[in-house]
């Protein structure tokens, strides 16, 4: 075993160049073009990234062209993937293993300040660990599921424009409003925080009514409700209306805490997505795919 704290880029270079195969689990990958196209190369690689698609580059992802491609959640069960291993197959058939804080960045792998660990074969006291490790790479591998690249993309991009804006200086005015926001179907339980990262929106469900709600009376939105849904109590219809108006109402430079969704008598712990700032106004329409010019 042997602890490395610099020249880390320039050593996975170098076994990857040489090796037969590569298993990588990381939770950002955004490799520089010497780094991507050393996986590239390979025979053989299986990994496993992180869906935090703010970070990790689809569009390096889609070069690899791989087949054995995998991907957590954020809100997984177990957890959100934070590790950093790469384990490398010589061809003699013996294995290279690295982990420690580094990710498959440009920055993690040449200019940060790193920590991590090497085991070289042929030392009887790393075999044990090493076999454990590609045990715990294979069952991750596993559970995981094929990335959506083209939903990736929108919500890279989206998060792009982001990073080019000038973000606020002023500190939030004492009226600023914060509020909680589901991210859950309640129906269905259908995840829509993709969607809300593609598009640069918080939003609320009943996309199906054919009135725009800030138009409305609440009498005008209760019948809406009804008629649009007719299964809904009338319990439902009241809380639906409540929900809605408090959503339109929302205030510019507003925050929003946007969570997974939770029932008031959950015990376990709330999974917090991001904050958001409202940046525009409310706006009723039909959900589509694709990037949105508006913010909010």
């Amino acid at each position: 075993m042997k602890f490395l704290s610099h020249g880390i880029g320039e050593l996975v270079l170098k076994e990857l160049r040489k090796a037969s195969e590569a298993r990588l689990a990381v939770a950002f990958f955004n490799p520089d073009n010497r780094m991507l196209d050393a996986l590239a190369g390979l025979p053989k690689l299986k990994l496993i990234v992180s869906e935090e698609f703010a970070f990790t580059n689809p569009y390096k992802l889609e070069k690899l062209k791989l087949d054995l491609l995998r991907s957590v959640s954020p809100d997984d069960v177990h957890g959100k993937l934070h590790v950093k291993v790469l384990i490398i197959k010589r061809p003699n058939g013996s294995y290279w293993t690295l982990l420690g804080s580094a990710n498959l960045t440009r920055s993690g792998m040449f200019s940060n300040q790193e920590a991590c660990v090497a085991m070289e074969p042929g030392n009887p006291a790393d075999e044990g660990s090493e076999r454990e490790i590609r045990g715990w790479f294979d069952a991750l591998f596993q559970r995981a599921r094929r990335p959506d690249l083209d939903q990736a993309k929108l919500i890279y991009d989206a998060q792009s424009r982001y990073r080019r804006a000038p973000r606020p200086v002023n500190e939030a005015a004492a009226e600023t409003g914060y509020w909680a926001l589901k991210t859950t179907s309640g129906s269905t339980g259908e995840q829509h925080w993709p969607m809300f990262q593609a598009e640069s929106v918080v939003a609320v469900g009943w996309e199906a009514l054919p009135i725009d709600p800030s138009r409305a009376s609440d009498a005008q939105l209760r019948v809406a409700i009804k008629e649009t849904y007719p299964d809904d109590s009338n319990m439902s219809v009241s809380i639906a209306v409540m929900s809605i108006r408090k959503f339109v109402d929302l205030e510019i430079d507003d925050i929003v805490q946007v969570c997974r969704g939770y029932t008031s008598m959950q015990k376990k712990d709330v999974h917090i997505h991001g904050i958001a700032r409202v940046t525009g106004p409310f706006r009723a329409e039909r959900r589509r795919r694709g990037p949105l010019e508006i913010q909010t």
